[in-house]
């Protein structure tokens, strides 16, 4: 009898829980799960959106891979190129900024606050910005240049400095990272430090025996989340270079989708490079898990 109560008491009570996680649920199949699925056959079929999709099997992949029209791979290695090296500056810088922003000094407060507030301004208004900052003719950087008789810099046309430009601007909107390692330093143990200390050991000391042991769980985390929004890269493309340039150097995987999707009505070959740039996500994030067990102290 007590049995049976308990039962239907655990049903009653499993029912409520899926009521409440319905909305969830729901929108993930809806929003998320349905379009991915129905993205994928769109991938095997020749569709413009203004005919019926017509099924043609692989042929989409293989323009995707063999193709020079379709610049997947040209897509594809600027992409990578970009996501890894603001990947790890992203990193870099934000732990070095932690690391001074953890010391205790007047102003400490509102030097946290400056460095966080970029991050909460829309990257489209920030984007105008930077945008006007790297102007060739008017912009504040060559202002500044020819103020020093240093001449001037084509920073959104060049194929080096375009890169320069948004990692600039990624550095910048980066403080969402530095609150979360300032407060993951903020939970090192101290008799850790205290331990390299009596040992003798410096500050690089203490951040390599110490510090960094106790912070690369965290490190790791913010490292790959790093990584996918980065992949991700769109805004910012279409706002300061024109449909790819300089030498398609802006061209990235989101960019290319929306251009052939919207712009080329090939809606075929753009879900098909999406789960192309699906697989890639997925092989990078497993590559970074297996790397782990090398770097990453678990606690």
């Amino acid at each position: 009898m007590q049995k049976d109560r308990k039962r239907k008491k655990q049903i009653s009570e499993g029912k409520a829980g899926y009521l409440f996680a319905a909305p969830g649920i729901l929108g993930f199949l809806i929003f998320t799960a349905g379009p991915m699925l129905i993205s994928l056959y769109y991938s095997f079929t020749e569709f413009s959106v203004l005919t019926k999709p017509k099924w043609n099997g692989l042929q989409n992949y293989i323009t995707m891979l063999t193709s020079p029209s379709s610049l997947f791979l040209k897509s594809l290695s600027v992409t990578l190129i970009y996501a890894g090296l603001n990947a790890v500056l992203t990193m870099i810088f934000s732990i070095a900024v932690a690391l001074l922003l953890n010391r205790s000094f007047r102003g400490r407060g509102i030097l946290r606050a400056l460095y966080f507030l970029p991050s909460v301004i829309p990257i489209v208004a920030s984007t105008v910005v930077w945008n006007w900052i790297l102007d060739y003719r008017n912009g504040l950087m060559n202002q500044l240049l020819r103020m020093m008789h240093l001449g001037s810099l084509n920073w959104l046309m060049d194929n080096k400095l375009i890169f320069v430009s948004l990692l600039a601007i990624s550095l910048w909107t980066c403080g969402g990272s530095i609150v979360i390692m300032i407060a993951t330093l903020q939970d090192v143990p101290r008799s850790l430090i205290e331990a390299v200390e009596v040992d003798g050991g410096n500050a690089v000391d203490r951040f390599r025996y110490a510090v960094f042991p106790s912070i690369s769980p965290v490190v790791f985390f913010q490292l790959v989340m790093c990584l996918v929004n980065s992949l991700q890269i769109y805004a910012q493309s279409i706002m300061l270079s024109d449909n790819g340039s300089p030498n398609r150097m802006t061209y990235f995987m989101n960019v290319m989708i929306y251009d052939h999707a919207f712009k080329q009505l090939k809606m075929g070959l753009a879900c098909a490079e999406s789960w192309g740039m699906f697989v890639v996500v997925l092989l990078i994030t497993a590559i970074l898990f297996v790397t782990k067990r090398y770097w990453v102290h678990e606690n």
